[in-house]
């Protein structure tokens, strides 16, 4: 079994680079993943065309549809489809990560399931049903749910909960110009940029060059996803010598990308997204937001089909910025002034971390 921190990254490495991977290892750090995000990869998502919706291999689902006949699913026993759950559930946190994942049944998997369940208030039955699979079939954020590892691998990490990666209380965020952003677009950013830096009450967010910016926006080419339709991530790195910090928002750009006046046509099935609702989500992480398991959250990691618009902060959403913020002088200080705990729950165990 590799590292923790290889079961976060085995689906996006294979998302972008997936053939060159299979040739050279599945690498263990974020920083492949970062590696593998050149140029090449990123196509001119705004041109006026619906691009076909990205299909992710979906067959195994209906090998794990509830069988009347089997009241519970049988240990010990092969169940075609489950390797892919398996992989799906470590993925996001919720297993520890394998190279071989199979089809049995054991222990250790339905315990990931009821943690899922339980984490996104889904009848508890340790068992796949229907809810279960409606949930995961759903486009999400590829960034995991729990059970981080925050460390800087060869100069690239996950955002951290509770924590500034930037120095400075004026932030600046710019677009990759292979990504050819229109201004209609840039204004949805702005708009959600402004919407946090309002309800932080100190941050002052403003556009400049992608070269520049603290803040670097692009759409890439999630080409060979494996599992999941996923609509983006964000990271942090940090820049060799001054290690000064930055960071990247990296978005789907299979994905057709309403504007709020095209609310009327969103369709998660179908692949159309809005656009800010995935900014305000990425743009949270980097503020330093985990996932969050109730669904009227902006950090909600699902798109649900009832809430395919999502822009405005929760009152869970602003408590939890008073929470982190509250000793947070205006000046360019950096981290938080004082520690919060964060308990994540996984596989039956408490995770504690302490965050400053």
């Amino acid at each position: 079994m590799k590292p923790c921190l290889s079961a976060f990254l085995l689906l996006f490495l294979l998302l972008l680079h997936q053939s060159h991977f299979a040739k050279a290892g599945i690498g263990s750090s974020l920083a492949s993943l970062f590696k593998s995000l050149n140029k090449e990869k990123v196509i001119n998502w705004v041109n006026g065309k619906k691009p076909p919706k990205p299909e992710w291999d979906k067959e195994y689902l209906k090998y794990l549809k509830p069988d009347p006949t089997l009241p519970n699913l049988p240990l010990n026993k092969e169940r075609k489809g489950f390797a892919p759950l398996k992989q799906y559930l470590s993925n996001f946190g919720y297993l520890p990560s394998s190279d071989s994942f199979n089809n049995t049944v054991d222990q250790q998997t339905l315990s990931a399931i009821k943690t899922f369940q339980e984490s996104f208030n889904l009848p508890v039955t340790s068992d796949i049903d229907n809810d279960t699979l409606k949930l995961i079939s759903l486009p999400r954020c590829a960034v995991p749910d729990m059970d981080f590892n925050y460390s800087f691998t060869q100069n690239v990490s996950w955002p951290k909960a509770g924590h500034r990666w930037f120095r400075k209380t004026n932030l600046t965020y710019g677009f990759l110009p292979e990504s050819d952003v229109q201004p209609s677009f840039t204004k949805v950013f702005r708009n959600a940029f402004t919407r946090w830096a309002n309800a932080t009450g100190f941050l002052n967010l403003t556009e400049t060059t992608y070269d520049d910016a603290d803040i670097k926006v692009g759409f890439y080419n999630f080409s060979d996803v494996l599992i999941g339709d996923l609509f983006g991530f964000s990271f942090i790195t940090e820049n060799p010598p001054s290690n000064v910090k930055t960071a990247e928002i990296n978005l789907n750009g299979n994905m057709y990308w309403a504007l709020p006046s095209e609310k009327g046509d969103l369709s998660a099935e179908d692949g159309v997204l809005d656009l800010e609702s995935a900014a305000m989500h990425q743009i949270g992480h980097l503020l330093g937001f985990d996932h969050s398991f109730m669904n009227d959250s902006v950090m909600y990691p699902y798109i649900l089909p009832s809430q395919e618009r999502k822009v405005e902060l929760s009152n869970s959403d602003k408590n939890n910025i008073k929470k982190q913020y509250a000793n947070v002088d205006s000046d360019d200080s950096g981290c938080l002034g004082v520690p919060s705990i964060t308990t994540l729950l996984s596989l039956g165990f408490a995770y504690i971390l302490l965050m400053y």
